[in-house]
């Protein structure tokens, strides 16, 4: 045990001395004042791609917490799924989503961050609609595998795409907005699942979050492409 953590210290400060400070957030080291901290804030929330962002993502997340909450109920009172078979169901979805991260990140690295972000959303929203109509044929697990896989592709783009279009000094305050506005979407969505599944069903509700998802590719395509140059200037 004392090796591993001799060895862990060792390499962390091999890594650290191989980051150059320039690439490092430290702090500006000025004393900490309300009336700074709400006028950074006022920035951010007229940062209209930063905005746009994070609107966006509420979407994102608003889909994700509708699924996790009313896919397993779907499963067992709609299609009488077993509880080993509603648990098998949310971690395929959840193993996909695993595995969809490092490869969507790497991606947008690669062609951009809106590319990555627009073509997610809509197969997210079209593998919603065609995990509705499988049933319970053998296609409903791969379209749960493929809504996780689309899903979750998006989480760790956004995050990046929002950094890049925060100042670099705001970068702490940016991911803390984002993460509230995306908040505000995960505590809608229940609510509102649930109240469109008493009135017209549960399959409106799933209908709902595939069109939220869909419809939030609008505000993607409004993002402007050249703040992320501004903000790291």
């Amino acid at each position: 045990m004392a090796t591993l953590i001799v060895m862990m210290v060792g390499a962390l400060s091999t890594n650290r001395s191989r980051v150059s400070k320039s690439d490092v957030n430290t702090g500006d080291g000025k004393a900490w004042s309300a009336r700074q901290y709400l006028q950074d804030l006022a920035g951010l929330l007229r940062n209209r791609a930063l905005m746009l962002i994070c609107i966006s993502g509420s979407f994102r997340t608003l889909t994700q917490t509708g699924l996790m909450v009313f896919l397993p109920v779907y499963l067992a009172y709609e299609q009488g799924y077993s509880p080993l078979a509603v648990g098998l169901c949310i971690t395929v979805l959840q193993v996909a989503g695993f595995i969809a991260g490092p490869i969507a990140g790497h991606l947008s690295d690669k062609i951009g961050r809106q590319k990555v972000v627009l073509s997610s959303m809509l197969l997210t929203g079209l593998t919603i609609i065609g995990m509705v109509f499988a049933g319970q044929s053998f296609l409903f697990i791969v379209f749960v595998a493929l809504v996780g896989f689309f899903l979750y592709a998006m989480r760790p783009v956004m995050q990046a795409w929002a950094i890049e279009n925060t100042p670099k000094r705001l970068a702490g305050t940016g991911v803390g907005l984002q993460f509230t506005i995306l908040s505000i979407g995960a505590s809608i969505a229940p609510v509102t699942f649930g109240l469109i599944a008493d009135a017209w069903g549960v399959y409106a509700g799933f209908y709902f979050l595939a069109g939220a998802i869909i419809a939030a590719n609008l505000l993607v395509l409004f993002v402007p492409r050249e703040a992320a140059r501004a903000a790291s200037a």
